[in-house]
C-alpha cells in the first residue's frame, strides 16, 4: 500500500548547517517531551477562561507542529488529508441535515468546531531526522521514563495514605491557580473500602493512570524487557483497582495473534493469581476481582461504560430516515442524557455512530487506523492504542488519548530502523571509537513481536 507512505513536505527555509540542525532537533524533542508530559503529569492544567478551559495537551500538540514546521521537519500525510476532508464533510452534512430536517435539533456548532481542530494534527507526519537519530525509538523510551516517574508517584501516593491523608494527596486541583486549571468534572478521588484508589497523583482519574501503566508495561515487554520497570508498572497498575488497565493489558497480550497468545495469557493469569494470593488481603485486591460481576448491574461503572451504549444505539439509530447514515448531529449524545431512563457513557464508537452515523464511524475509524500504520511499532502497542480509543472511553474529543497515539506512533516517520535498536550517528561515533557506522535508514529490521512489510 504505497499510498500509506506518501507525504508532501513543507519547505519552510533553506538548508541549515550541522549546528543549526542539531539545535532545531533539540527544540523539537523538547516540544515532544512537553507534549508527553501534558498527557500525563500536566493533565490537570490548562488555560481557564471561565466558561471554557483550554486543555494543555491541545496547546502542546500545536506547539510541536509549530516547532516541526520551523525545523523543516513537517510533511503532509497525503492519505490522511483525504480521510480528514471526508470526516469533516460527513460531520458537516450531519449537522446541516439535522438542522434543516430534524423536529428537534440538538446539534452543537462548538462541538463541530472542536472536532475540526482536534484532528488537524493527524494531517501531518515528521520527516526523518537529518542526523540519522531514531526518533520513533527515542519517543518510546521517553514515554517509558515519564511513565516510570508516574508509577513511583502513584505507588508513593497509595502507601502514604496509611500514614496521613492530606486533602492534596489525591486531588491537588484546589492548589492550582484558577487561570491554569484544566477541564473539570472527573472522578478523581474514588474510595476502596477505607482506602482510596491510586490516581498516580497527577492524573485526573485512576482509570487514566491505570491505562498509562498498562501501556507502559506493554512497551517494556515488547521492546526493552527491563524487569525492574515491568515490576514497577505492574504494582502501580494493581493499586489503581481499575479495570481499564486490565482490559488494555488483556488486549495487548492477544497480539500478535497466534499459538503463543494462549501461552502469554496463561502466564499473566498465573502471575496475577500469585499476586492475589500473596497481596490480596493486604491490598484488598478482591475488590478488583469483584468488579467482573458489575456488567450485570445497571448502576455499575462497567455496565454504564460498556453495556448501556449498545442500548443507546439500538434505541436511537433508526429514529430518523437519515440517522443511520449521518447520525443526530455533533454534540447530541451529551444532550440525550436527561431524557434517558438509564445512565450511559459515550465511548468513541457509540459517539461516532450516534452523532455521525455509519458514514462518520467508518471515516473517523479509517483516519485513526491509518495514523497507526507503522509496521515497525509492535502490533500489541498499536492494537491497545486503537481499541482504547474506540472502546474504553469518550476519546473522540479528548486530546490526551488522541495525541498520545499520534506522538508515539502516527507522527513518527514511516520508514526507519526498528524500535528497540539504537542508531549510531556521527556524534556517537566521535564519542565512542568502537561504534559502528550508521545503518541504512531505509532498512526496517524485524524485532520480536513486530510485523514487517
Amino acid at each position: 500500500m504505497h499510498s500509506l507512505s506518501t507525504t508532501a513536505p513543507f519547505d519552510a527555509q533553506a538548508p541549515l548547517d550541522a549546528a543549526d540542525t542539531r539545535h532545531q532537533g533539540r527544540a523539537l524533542r523538547g516540544a515532544i517531551v512537553f507534549l508527553l508530559l501534558s498527557t500525563t503529569v500536566l493533565q490537570r492544567f490548562g488555560l481557564n477562561f471561565g466558561s471554557y478551559s483550554a486543555n494543555v495537551t491541545l496547546l502542546a500538540m500545536f506547539g510541536v507542529l509549530g516547532v516541526a514546521l520551523a525545523s523543516s521537519r513537517l510533511s503532509f500525510a497525503v492519505e490522511r488529508v483525504f480521510l480528514y476532508v471526508l470526516c469533516i464533510a460527513v460531520a458537516a452534512a450531519s449537522m446541516l441535515t439535522n438542522l434543516n430536517f430534524s423536529q428537534i435539533d440538538r446539534s452543537s456548532f462548538s462541538s463541530l468546531l472542536l472536532l475540526v481542530v482536534m484532528f488537524v494534527p493527524f494531517l501531518f507526519v515528521l520527516k526523518p531526522d537529518p542526523t540519522g537519530r531514531n526518533d520513533a525509538d527515542w519517543v518510546m523510551r521517553c514515554f517509558s521514563n515519564i511513565a516510570l516517574f508516574c508509577a513511583f508517584a502513584g505507588i508513593a501516593q497509595f502507601f502514604t495514605q496509611f500514614v496521613m491523608k492530606p486533602p492534596w494527596l489525591f486531588d491537588f486541583t484546589e492548589s492550582i491557580p484558577f487561570i491554569l486549571r484544566g477541564p473539570s468534572g472527573f472522578n478523581t478521588v474514588i474510595p476502596v473500602g477505607s482506602l482510596f484508589k491510586s490516581n498516580g497523583f497527577f492524573f485526573r482519574e485512576p482509570s487514566g493512570f491505570s491505562f498509562t501503566m498498562a501501556f507502559a508495561l506493554l512497551v517494556e515487554v515488547a521492546l526493552y524487557k527491563r524487569l525492574p520497570r515491568i515490576g514497577a508498572f505492574a504494582l502501580a497498575l494493581l493499586l489503581t483497582y481499575s479495570g481499564t488497565g486490565i482490559l488494555a493489558l488483556f488486549i495487548g497480550l492477544l497480539f500478535p495473534l497466534g499459538l503463543r497468545t494462549v501461552l502469554r495469557l496463561g502466564a499473566v493469569a498465573l502471575v496475577g493469581g500469585l499476586a492475589v494470593l500473596v497481596l490480596g488481603d493486604a491490598l484488598n485486591l478482591s475488590f478488583t476481582l469483584g468488579r467482573i460481576g458489575e456488567f450485570g448491574s445497571e448502576r455499575s461503572s462497567a455496565y454504564i461504560r460498556y453495556i448501556a451504549p449498545f442500548r443507546v444505539i439500538a434505541d436511537t439509530m433508526m429514529s430518523d430516515a437519515w440517522s443511520f447514515w449521518l447520525g443526530h448531529g455533533p454534540g447530541t449524545i451529551y444532550r440525550l442524557g436527561p431524557s434517558s431512563s438509564y445512565d450511559f457513557h459515550d465511548p468513541t464508537w457509540a459517539k461516532l455512530l450516534f452523532e455521525y452515523g455509519l458514514l462518520g464511524f467508518v471515516a473517523f475509524v479509517a483516519l485513526f487506523a491509518t495514523a497507526l500504520y507503522r509496521p515497525r511499532v509492535p502490533q500489541q502497542l498499536r492494537a491497545v492504542l486503537f481499541f482504547s480509543w474506540l472502546l474504553m472511553g469518550g476519546h473522540l474529543l479528548t486530546p490526551e488519548n488522541n495525541y498520545m497515539t499520534l506522538v508515539l506512533v502516527g507522527l513518527m516517520p514511516l520508514a526507519g530502523v526498528a524500535l528497540g535498536r539504537r542508531v549510531v550517528t556521527e556524534a556517537s561515533a566521535d564519542a565512542d571509537a568502537a561504534a559502528s557506522s550508521p545503518p541504512d535508514p531505509t532498512m526496517v529490521a524485524k524485532p520480536s513481536g513486530t510485523e514487517t512489510r
